[in-house]
């Protein structure tokens, strides 16, 4: 078995200020969470208003919205993290421009989830943007894991660059 020095760039600190920044959005969508569920009056431990509840009540609905564009951004964290650490190692700056692609469009997403002129929370398409950088991150960390493997040559590395 071969082995592989891993060198990490110097600009990989914008990659990990870009992951710290996860953080402050998940902040974010804790804070609209716990203003929508303060509005609606919905007790803990309860996740979510009925869907009875929901019909009857706007506020409870706004809830349900904000709980899902919150719990939405959290089944993505860690696709998001993975990806955006092992591109990082290769495309550092690409990198963090693609975090900070989804980062913002997270926090789009939730806000037009909770937008209360669209019904059925079709707000939150206005922050599907966030897919961009999801698929920079993925492309990225492909080439960088398909790079160490030996499968890609440096020609096609200065592509990207």
């Amino acid at each position: 078995m071969s082995t592989i020095q891993l060198s990490i760039p110097a600009e990989y600190g914008y990659v990990l200020v870009t992951a710290s920044l996860t953080s402050i959005v998940a902040l974010f969508h804790t804070q609209q969470t716990s203003k929508y569920r303060r509005l609606a009056k919905v007790p803990y431990p309860n996740a979510y208003a009925t869907p009875a509840e929901a019909k009857e009540s706007r506020e409870k609905y706004l809830f349900n919205c904000a709980q899902r564009a919150h719990a939405n951004f959290l089944e993505h964290v860690p696709q998001f993290y993975t990806t955006l650490l092992i591109s990082g190692l290769r495309f550092p700056r690409f990198s963090a421009a693609m975090g900070a692609v989804w980062l913002a469009g997270r926090i789009v997403y939730a806000l037009g989830y909770t937008d209360p002129s669209k019904e059925k929370g079709a707000g939150r398409r206005m922050g599907s943007f966030f897919y961009a950088g999801a698929l920079g991150l993925l492309l990225g960390s492909l080439w960088t894991g398909a790079e160490m493997a030996g499968l890609l040559g440096e020609r096609a590395v200065g592509l990207l660059r």
